[in-house]
């Protein structure tokens, strides 16, 4: 008898072991996925395989105030390309983009154009921090159609060829530095995937008039073909654990989508401030949105643009060396549904070997 019930508690022991441990590796992925080689050698935060799997070729032309980016992918079955036009003209400075999946029939799946148009000044009547053109007070808009040209450099970021262009209006008020590259970099430690660009946006020595007030950047979506809008608190970057406190607008189209992201905080005079976004309006002439920013010097912000849902799932495998012994593509979520049922089996086996 003594040993049947030594024999019961030792089975019970090894369920309620085997139990723990299983949700505790199940647990550890929510925190940090198991990868098959533990390789990240341009130490960026993403699996080298996953920069292989989503590695992009960059062609970059520039002629003047315009440039002309192209950017492929030809992976396994995949091809596609990302093409950006970058141009400053009288609506300000342009970025049209259009995502043309190979595979399928039609000529482009998806075009859109994001505008940097103008810096408007205006006293904030209802101290939010944000601006209303119905309700606030406007004391000038400084249209940006007045540039140098481009400058256009290579640059070597952790090994990764950085396609970096330049551009600064013929005043010095407005700057932009736009990046680009074929795998995910980290860009003055912000990380950019290749289906996208960054904008390091620079407000210099604004010429205020008023003692009180703010500055706001418009910014206008253009498509010619109907597309939705849609505001995003959390971005596909954020979704996927590369960023943190981002907003986003969607330009969507059928099953393909693009963006316009931007950092949720701007750097004036050295010091971080939260950016609040007048929200998106539509009216006959514009489909528009303003960044609204506190007075300074040197404004510095962080916008985005892309062409978002088309990086590769990256599956990782647990055991080095073993390719055929696989982790389901899941998400955190769905982790964490299967560590609560594995938790809620672990204790009616218990309960049921205890009765026994």
């Amino acid at each position: 008898m003594v040993n049947k019930m030594r024999i019961k508690r030792i089975a019970r022991n090894k369920i309620l072991l085997g139990g723990i441990l299983t949700v505790l590796v199940l647990s550890s992925f929510l925190i940090n996925p198991v990868t098959a080689n533990g390789d990240d050698d341009d130490e960026d935060g993403v699996h080298d395989d996953e920069e292989e799997e989503n590695e992009r070729g960059v062609s970059v032309e520039v002629s003047g105030t315009e440039a002309q980016i192209e950017s492929h992918q030809n992976y396994s079955d995949i091809q596609n390309e990302i093409s950006i036009q970058m141009k400053a003209e009288s609506e300000g400075l342009v970025f049209e983009f259009s995502f043309d999946n190979e595979s399928d029939a039609s000529e482009f799946e998806i075009e859109f154009s994001v505008e940097i148009s103008e810096i408007v000044e205006y006293v904030d009547l209802h101290e939010d921090g944000f601006y209303y053109e119905t309700i606030d007070t406007l004391i000038q808009q400084v249209e940006l159609n007045d540039f140098d040209d481009i400058v256009y450099t290579i640059e070597n970021i952790s090994n990764n060829l950085v396609h970096h262009l330049s551009i600064v209006s013929t005043d010095g008020v407005f700057s932009a530095g736009v990046y680009i590259s074929s795998e995910f970099t980290l860009v003055n430690e912000i990380l950019i995937a290749p289906t996208q660009i960054k904008i390091d946006v620079g407000i210099h020595g604004f010429n205020f008039t008023e003692p009180d007030s703010a500055l706001a950047l418009k910014i206008v979506l253009e498509s010619e073909v109907d597309v939705e809008y849609e505001e995003d608190e959390e971005t596909e970057d954020e979704e996927d654990g590369r960023a943190t406190d981002e907003s986003e607008i969607d330009i969507i189209l059928g099953e393909y989508s693009g963006f316009f992201s931007w950092i949720e905080n701007v750097t004036v005079d050295g010091v971080n401030h939260l950016v609040k976004a007048t929200p998106l309006t539509t009216d006959e002439e514009e489909t528009k949105l303003y960044l609204n920013y506190p007075r300074g010097d040197e404004i510095i912000h962080d916008p985005k643009i892309g062409i978002a849902n088309i990086l590769q799932d990256f599956t990782t495998s647990l055991f080095n060396g073993i390719p055929w012994l696989e982790l389901p593509n899941v998400t955190k979520y769905e982790l964490l549904i299967v560590s609560g049922a594995v938790l809620g089996l672990l204790v009616a086996l218990v309960l049921i070997t205890r009765k026994k």
